[in-house]
């Protein structure tokens, strides 16, 4: 077989065995339905990945097709549009195949999937399942062959997918690299060999790469006589129901998996270890529904309480240690008492007032409408701007008529709500919940995205909402418990902002006491450091952030300016 000048041999790959097993089930059976690998950076995923190309027999003649989706790639660029260049050098009418079509009998490879935006991770993820799709865009309108297989790389740390996006993938595999210092050395022994000598090594495994794909090739064939009998089919239901599974796909991928482990060993009947197998990639990505337990009562505490006035002497000598929350804080929820809407003019002024353009765009992708002219937030539609510059009567050299799009979305306003036990306990919540219905109610033009921390759990609860719906969810805000996460809350908000995008009139809106929880181990200094650091990243993406906060008391004057300094955040108090 011919090697590329750049790949790493498949088999020349120490450990990782659970993903290799993975991508070679999907050669045997590409029905399958993907698989999306999960790591830190540099774990070779892409590597693994990209090895697995040149070992993928083909459908027919030639080479299977391997097609990357950039992380910037359009809907156009994925489905199809036509060709500008054939429109303007030779009035050509014809399509540009997307990639989907292009990885048609071959692999497409998604880097960083979980950083593409969920609207293009749908659509391939409908064409992988359908092997189909139906263009009709621009004048174009087909039905188009796409039967690939889907392989993704995310690494958790920049982003995570959507859990109803990750249950679409069969197989989920997360791939550590806590190897052994004998297999460190092999691994260090053999990028260096590949290194000094790429063509001498991949000599060296030319072999063993077509004994892998012949063995492929006979797995495929083996593939429809296996058979699954009526006690496999019922062991397998019966633990996804006693796992209380949503619908049925990690059923069909444990049965698909488990048949196609038994065509690799050369079976025609499927074993334990084949279901075992298929049970650990199928489950490893998805949620699985536990039944709900009370949670522990609060032990009671030994120590005296502490009196009022020695407590607010304590929060004056000391004030910067009475601002983290204690990792065994009381857990018990405490409810909302109704308050009073205030006026809250800084926070009025704040929503009234126009928000400054990002330094640097991030784009907006998604559903789009044409603008006769340049608008913020559009960009240029050279499909569009060539064929309406041919029906005027356009020549080379002669100024085109430029035609835009522009995203068809209203604004968008991120609401953090710090629902955690010590928010509750110092009557912010309650206060704050009701401003901010007050602005919601004012403002119908905009929709609303609310991430929501209580209970432990930080949960998306409000996606592009109308006020109407920002309105109920605020209403029926009743109670603050668990502990105050932050740090994690900032991360996860600055993540959404990045996929999503930002157009002029974004903004974003913190609720929140600052009583974070510690690291366990971490020192206040670099605790706040990280905190910090991390509404700098947000702040960089999309300006116009302001933070709710509690009026400071006491101790807690310097707390809350402290962590928002070197920011452009605007602090109100409550």
């Amino acid at each position: 077989m011919t090697l590329s000048t750049t790949t790493f041999p498949f088999t020349a790959i120490i450990g990782m065995d659970l993903a290799k097993h993975s991508l070679l089930y999907h050669a045997i059976d590409p029905k399958l339905g993907g698989v999306v690998l999960m790591g830190h950076r540099g774990c070779a995923k892409s590597t693994l990945v990209r090895a697995f190309q040149e070992i993928l027999p083909a459908e027919g003649s030639g080479t299977a097709p391997f097609v990357e989706v950039p992380l910037g790639a359009s809907e156009d660029r994925l489905l199809g549009a036509v060709d500008a260049t054939q429109l303007v050098e030779q009035g050509n009418w014809r399509e540009q195949p997307g990639l989907l079509e292009q990885a048609h009998r071959g692999t497409l490879y998604i880097d960083e999937v979980n950083l593409l935006p969920d609207h293009l991770v749908d659509l391939t993820l409908d064409a992988a399942a359908s092997g189909q799709y139906r263009l009709e865009r621009d004048g174009l309108s087909r039905q188009v062959d796409a039967r690939f297989i889907l392989v993704g790389t995310m690494n958790p740390e920049e982003g995570d997918l959507r859990p109803q996006l990750l249950d679409r993938f069969t197989h989920g595999v997360l791939i550590r690299d806590d190897y052994t210092p004998e297999e460190r050395r092999e691994i260090v022994r053999a990028r260096m060999a590949f290194e000094d000598d790429p063509e001498g090594f991949r000599a060296e495994h030319a072999a063993s790469l077509e004994k892998l794909q012949q063995k492929l090739r006979t797995a495929r064939e083996r593939l429809r006589a296996i058979r699954i009998s009526e006690e496999v089919r019922t062991a397998v239901a019966e633990q996804a129901a006693a796992l209380q599974m949503e619908g049925v796909r990690a059923e069909l991928g444990v049965l698909r998996t488990a048949r196609c482990a038994a065509a690799w060993r050369g079976d025609e009947a499927i074993n334990e270890n084949d279901l075992a197998e298929g049970w650990t990639l199928c489950l490893a990505h998805r949620q699985v529904s536990k039944p709900q337990t009370p949670p522990p009562p609060t032990p009671p505490s030994t120590q005296p309480p502490q009196s009022e006035t020695s407590s607010r002497a304590h929060s004056a000598h000391s004030p910067l240690m009475t601002a983290p929350t204690p990792q065994h804080a009381r857990r018990d929820a405490i409810q909302l008492e109704p308050v009073a809407p205030s006026a809250m003019n800084p926070l009025q002024e704040w929503w009234n007032r126009p928000v400054p353009a990002p330094k640097r765009p991030l784009p907006v992708t998604g559903a789009s409408r044409m603008v006769a002219r340049p608008e913020a937030g559009s960009r240029v539609d050279w499909c569009a701007t060539v064929r309406e510059s041919l029906k005027r009567g356009w020549q080379v050299g002669e100024q085109l008529s430029l035609r835009s799009r522009k995203p068809q979305r209203q604004p968008l306003v991120w609401l953090f709500v710090d629902a955690s036990r010590s928010a509750g306990a110092l009557k912010f919540l309650g206060a704050a919940r009701e401003a901010i219905r007050n602005l919601g109610l004012r403002q119908a033009a905009r929709r609303f995205q609310i991430l929501l921390l209580q209970h432990d759990e930080l949960e998306w609860r409000v996606k592009r909402g109308t006020a109407q719906a920002a309105d109920r969810f605020l209403a029926n805000l009743t109670e603050a418990s668990g502990k105050s996460l932050l740090h994690h809350a900032l991360w996860k908000l600055t993540q959404a902002v990045q996929k999503a995008g930002v157009l002029p009139g974004d903004r974003v809106l913190l609720c929140s006491d600052g009583l974070f929880t510690p690291a366990s181990g971490a020192s206040l200094p670099k605790e706040k450091l990280r905190f910090r650091r991390q509404l700098q990243r947000l702040t960089q993406r999309i300006p116009g952030v302001a933070w709710l906060h509690p009026t400071p008391k006491h101790g807690m004057q310097r707390w809350i300016p402290e962590l928002a300094s070197g920011t452009p955040v605007q602090l109100i108090h409550q």
